[in-house]
């Protein structure tokens, strides 16, 4: 038998580094058993799925050094390798279970469901099938429907894992899954079973986030009859708190770091160390060393915490190890001081420039990570402390949302923001100016945030909320609940809500 892992990113927004550490292991386990490694882009989200997501996330893969033998970029005897280009492969299969009885038409209305949660924390077939006369009229009507599985209710299901044993989970907690949503798409669930068997993938190692919705993807391969892959539930990173890894508390975009000037070794590095080791005791190792090595039963299930500042410091070990000067200025200029990067800076400060000496201070803010700022730095804005903190966020969370990153964008969501407070432009952009360039007095900051990019621009929009003093867990809430009402639009409820 052939060994064959994948990893099946959704670009829906920045490359994660927890995509590189599931990744990261699935190469490694792979390579090591002389076996493939394939990609697979999971693009079923309409709304939030993007080619420029897409490219980004296969491109800082490759800057690790974590590179597949089938994809979407390269092909393959198992493609399409998009799963947006699949779709009618999925209403194949669902429609074999639709007549086999295994799946159903659910034609609830998002009201019913509502209404059908407050009595069952689960959704089971029973609860959610209608009599044959008022399903009969609602498909007549074209009601629209999502296609749902049917699932036991009762027993205990039995997940096998490489790592943990044997998984006890109650069949009577686990909802009547969505298989297809009402806009034709699949689910994760569906999608993922059926292409793992079609591309013949021998072992899944994912998040143990995923251990929950492990029955469903069982149950689907019974239905089919067919060979469930091996399962390796991961641990999942942890922020040093130890609660699960999230931006609010650290920079997780490996664009942020690479921005940064991290070196692609030591991130990957540093990432084979969350909860694996070297037998030989070794810390300092490359993506080949852990190849040639790795032993899955050597990953600890504790939660390896992410810690940047330990990061740093490997990161600096191998500045000082593995580069001499001249390749220490290669590193340098293929970092920031590309001419590809200048060349997008030059316009923005040319028209600025009397002696060469004056780039430093008109443009250093391009290059560099984050600005060396004090709360005095925000004296000079007319707006209350509080008041510029909520500014910030709620311009965080409008970036958060833009799709794809123009300039165009970018001052929309700072003009939304703007007429929603009631503050003149010029004035609102004040706290945005300081916390991305340092001071007032500098390019447009509109420019800078399209040049420096998204991940820059959130962490340094998130340190200017740090120095402020930064926002408690209940006005984070309170923010975000009143940034929903007023900013998002109303998604498609068929379509968000399962």
């Amino acid at each position: 038998m052939i060994i064959r892992t994948r990893i099946a990113p959704s670009p829906t927004g920045d490359p994660h580094v927890g995509t590189a550490y599931i990744a990261l292991f699935n190469y490694c386990f792979a390579q090591y058993y002389d076996g493939e490694f394939i990609l697979r882009v999971e693009d079923t989200d309409k709304d939030r799925s993007t080619y420029e997501s897409e490219i980004m996330i296969l491109d800082s893969l490759r800057w690790l050094g974590i590179t597949w033998s089938e994809g979407p970029d390269i092909g393959g005897i198992y493609g399409p390798y998009r799963q947006s280009d699949r779709l009618h492969i999925y209403h194949k299969y669902v429609n074999k279970l639709i007549l086999y009885g295994l799946a159903f038409k659910c034609y609830r209305t998002f009201k019913e469901l509502n209404e059908i949660k407050k009595k069952k924390t689960v959704l089971k077939v029973k609860d959610l099938k209608l009599n044959n006369e008022e399903y009969n009229r609602r498909e007549l009507e074209n009601y629209p429907y999502v296609i749902r599985m049917v699932v036991p209710n009762e027993g205990i299901c039995i997940i096998q894992d490489l790592l943990r044993g044997n998984i006890n989970i109650d069949w009577t907690q686990i909802d009547a899954q969505i298989l297809i949503k009402s806009n034709g798409m699949p689910t994760y669930h569906f999608a993922n079973v059926i292409d793992d068997h079609i591309m013949k993938i021998t072992h899944v190692l994912r998040g143990e986030e995923w251990i929950n919705s492990a029955p469903k993807h069982q149950l689907i391969y019974k239905y089919f009859g067919w060979k469930m892959p091996i399962l390796c539930h991961m641990p999942l990173l942890r922020n040093t708190d130890k609660s699960k890894l999230s931006k609010r508390k650290n920079p997780t975009s490996i664009n942020y770091y690479r921005r940064m000037g991290y070196l692609p070794q030591a991130l990957i590095n540093y990432l084979g160390h969350m909860g694996w080791s070297m037998s030989n005791g070794i810390e300092k190792f490359n993506i080949k060393d852990m190849t040639d090595n790795f032993d899955i039963h050597r990953i600890s299930l504790g939660g390896p915490v992410f810690d940047v500042e330990k990061l740093t410091w490997l990161n600096s070990k191998y500045i000082r190890e593995d580069f001499d000067d001249r390749a220490l200025i290669k590193e340098i200029c293929k970092w920031s001081f590309n001419e590809a990067y200048i060349y997008n800076i030059l316009p923005k400060i040319r028209p600025r420039i009397h002696i060469l000496s004056d780039i430093i201070h008109i443009a250093g803010h391009f290059f560099y990570g984050l600005p060396k700022l004090e709360l005095k730095s925000f004296n000079e804005v007319n707006i209350e402390y509080s008041k510029q903190i909520t500014i910030i966020q709620f311009f965080i969370w409008k970036l958060e949302i833009i799709k794809i990153w123009k300039k165009e964008e970018i001052f929309f969501s700072v003009k939304s923001i703007s007429e929603y407070f009631k503050i003149k432009l010029k004035i609102l952009l004040c706290p945005i100016f300081i916390a991305i360039t340092g001071s007032l007095i500098s390019t447009s900051v509109i420019d800078s945030i399209l040049i420096i990019g998204y991940d820059i621009t959130i962490a340094r929009l998130s340190n200017a909320i740090k120095i402020m003093g930064n926002i408690s867990i209940n006005k984070y809430k309170k923010f975000k609940t009143e940034f929903n009402s007023v900013f998002f639009k109303q998604l498609n409820i068929w379509e968000n809500n399962y």
